[in-house]
């Protein structure tokens, strides 16, 4: 998942809206943040698979990926925002930990419940749909943006830029396509 992840944040922006927009998109990508760090740092490890949807195996991601990880990257970023009302700062978890809700289903069984777990889990959509998953996720961002919309129009507030964001959102998928990937 991908794209579908700045959908999510927009989905739970249209819940929240007054959860800032900027905070839930970099929220929805905070443990990838923390991911590429944790990479070059040595403390997490990955390696291409050419060939192999998606194009890289995520050897050891438990740091920033594992459940009780994102449970504690969530709380740490939902706790900058305590400012702005409890609505705002659950929001601002949620965003958060639906980066681990959403790779479980595309990931492989890579997920780890905490660091070091023997269990991992993913339903690994990656890999049972090479192409396919890539559908599954289009359908998540066009529902999610469809919700985004709908809650613009009967809130009001917020979503004045209802089509550029979607066209931004949209063209983040079509270039993570199979299609574009390198083999």
């Amino acid at each position: 998942m991908y794209a579908g992840h700045f959908a999510a944040g927009l989905a739970i922006k249209a819940r929240v809206p007054k959860a800032p927009a900027w905070g839930l998109l970099l929220g929805a990508g905070v443990l990838d943040l923390l991911f590429g760090p944790f990479v070059l740092l040595g403390w997490e490890r990955v390696s291409l698979t050419p060939g192999v949807s998606p194009g890289f195996s995520l050897d050891y991601i438990d740091w920033s990926h594992s459940l009780l990880m994102s449970l504690v990257w969530a709380t740490a970023y939902a706790l900058c925002f305590t400012r702005l009302g409890r609505p705002v700062v659950l929001a601002m978890g949620a965003a958060v930990f639906s980066h681990f809700v959403l790779d479980g289903f595309m990931h492989p069984a890579d997920l780890a419940l905490w660091p070091n777990a023997g269990i991992h889990v993913g339903f690994g959509l990656w890999r049972l749909f090479p192409v396919g998953w890539w559908f599954i996720e289009l359908t998540f961002i066009l529902l999610c943006l469809a919700y985004y919309y709908r809650r613009s129009r009967a809130v009001g507030g917020f979503g004045h830029r209802v089509g550029g964001v979607a066209l931004v959102v949209l063209l983040l998928h079509a270039v993570n396509s199979p299609w574009l990937a390198p083999h």
